[in-house]
């Protein structure tokens, strides 16, 4: 194993060896590859003729275990289906041409759109930020008021959940609605093949 640092080096480049070099310092360490090899093994002559053979062999064997097996059923893709009627060439619409004016008028509408939106992001970070930093101050003074009333506004609390709540909405109650259904639960209706 030969070790080479930045004096040594023109040593290495004449003499290559497996190990370990350092060009400049420790930050160019590196290991070099293991040099192992072994003459490549000799392909034995086979007849032709029986390797034909053996593969038509594989093959019967093959057919073999897909008869065992039985013929595969293809699932059909029910939302591949599609109406020939809706195929129809005609049915084809053509857009309207958007006048130059009106392709201007809705990008100058996004980008205001996009600042608005932006300009709420911002504002509602800020808010939050806020509430949190107002916090954490509400908590330190109460540290240095008691520590037993802090240790109990920062207990959690597990009442808290499963939080039901009712508000208002936006139709009226459905008659014999159940609740159920939000949760998840649901009838499988999806066709089963074999």
């Amino acid at each position: 194993m030969g070790v080479c640092n930045h004096t040594k080096l023109y040593v290495c480049a004449l003499h290559p060896s497996r190990g370990i070099f350092t060009g400049v310092g420790g930050l160019a360490f590196r290991a070099s590859q293991s040099l192992q090899a072994e003459p490549p093994k000799k392909k034995k002559k086979t007849d032709p003729k029986q390797e034909q053979l053996r593969q038509h062999r594989y093959l019967k064997r093959l057919k073999k275990l897909q008869y065992k097996m039985g013929k595969a059923e293809l699932k059909p893709v029910e939302e591949m289906r599609v109406d020939r009627a809706l195929l129809d060439e005609s049915r084809k619409r053509d857009l309207p041409e958007i006048p130059p004016e009106e392709q201007e008028r809705r990008a100058l509408l996004l980008k205001r759109w996009s600042k608005f939106k932006f300009a709420q992001h911002v504002a509602e970070t800020r808010l939050i930020e806020g509430a949190i930093k107002a916090q954490e101050k509400a908590l330190n003074e109460l540290r240095t008021e008691s520590e037993e009333l802090y240790q109990q506004a920062i207990k959690t609390d597990n009442s808290l959940f499963p939080l039901e709540g009712v508000g208002p909405t936006h139709t009226p109650a459905i008659d014999g609605f159940d609740k159920k259904v939000i949760d998840g639960e649901y009838v499988d209706v999806t066709r089963q093949y074999r």
